[in-house]
């Protein structure tokens, strides 16, 4: 899981830096929304018995909580509500966020279940 916290982490710096302030204000915000898609995505195939991982107890930790966990951040959102002037920043980010990973959720559930037995 570290090693994919990492590997998550790195990618949400290497997407940002070199971004002006605003630029990478979008881009993160945009990453925590594609994050939480994914995750919600992720966790629909695997209560599926589908997806990267599926069979997997250790390679589902390191793609969730840890390559996707490292890539997204909460601290942009907890930042964005401490600034007096823009609550709504951070209540959209939280909102889409929370949506993206509703949508994930569904659109991985959908999948049809892996057959017993199936390799």
């Amino acid at each position: 899981m570290a090693a994919g916290g990492f590997l998550g982490a790195l990618t949400r710096y290497l997407l940002t830096a070199g971004l002006p302030a605003a630029g990478a204000e979008v881009a993160t915000a945009a990453i925590n929304v594609a994050g939480a898609l994914a995750l919600g995505l992720l966790t629909g195939l695997w209560s599926r018995g589908r997806g990267p991982g599926s069979r997997s107890a250790w390679l589902r930790a390191g793609l969730g909580p840890g390559v996707l966990g490292g890539f997204t951040t909460f601290s942009a959102i907890a930042v964005a509500f401490a600034d007096p002037f823009r609550p709504w920043v951070a209540l959209a980010q939280a909102l889409l966020g929370v949506c993206a990973a509703l949508l994930g959720l569904w659109l991985g559930g959908r999948a049809r279940p892996r057959e017993q037995g199936a390799a």
